[in-house]
C-alpha cells in the first residue's frame, strides 16, 4: 500500500500511508507520527487499542482529528464523511490494512475500525482529549 490521499479515494482531508521501518544502530524503529508530517495541529492524547478478531471500535468527533496507526494484525477502516460543507459529505471509504499503516480521520468523519485478525494492535493519536471533545452520538 503506497501513501494515498484519502480525498482521492473518497474522504476530503484524509490520508492513508504505510509505515516503514528504519534501522538505527542495532534497532529497528517504526516511526508512527512526526511533527513534520503536519497530521496533528495540536496534541491531546495517545492510547493503545487492542481488538480481538471481529471486534470493532467506533468514534465520531466534532473537533478532534485522529491518527490511527495499525501496528500489528489487520484491520478494516470504514469512514463516513458527515461534515457539513465538506466536498465529500455523504461519501464512504473502506480501507483494508494488513501491514503497518496510519490513517488520518478528520473531525466530523465517523470511523468504524474492525479487527480482521486474531489480535489487532492500534495506536490512536488525538488532537483533543475526550474530556475536551466528547465523542458524538452516532445517529
Amino acid at each position: 500500500m503506497g501513501a494515498t490521499s484519502a480525498g482521492a479515494a473518497g474522504i476530503h482531508d484524509g490520508l492513508v500511508a504505510p509505515l516503514s521501518t528504519i534501522l538505527r544502530g542495532g534497532a529497528e524503529v517504526l516511526p508512527l507520527v512526526a511533527f513534520q508530517d503536519h497530521l496533528l495541529r495540536r496534541f491531546g492524547r495517545a492510547e493503545i487499542v487492542r481488538l480481538r478478531e471481529g471486534a470493532e471500535f467506533t468514534v465520531l468527533r466534532e473537533v478532534a482529528d485522529e491518527v490511527w496507526v495499525l501496528v500489528g494484525g489487520s484491520a478494516e477502516f470504514q469512514l463516513d464523511d458527515r461534515r457539513p460543507g465538506s466536498p465529500t459529505r455523504g461519501s464512504r471509504q473502506i480501507i483494508q490494512a494488513g501491514e503497518p499503516a496510519r490513517v488520518l480521520v478528520p473531525f466530523g468523519v465517523h470511523a468504524r475500525i474492525l479487527s480482521r485478525s486474531q489480535a489487532t494492535l492500534l495506536v490512536r493519536f488525538m488532537t483533543h482529549s475526550e474530556s475536551e471533545d466528547r465523542p458524538l452520538p452516532e445517529g
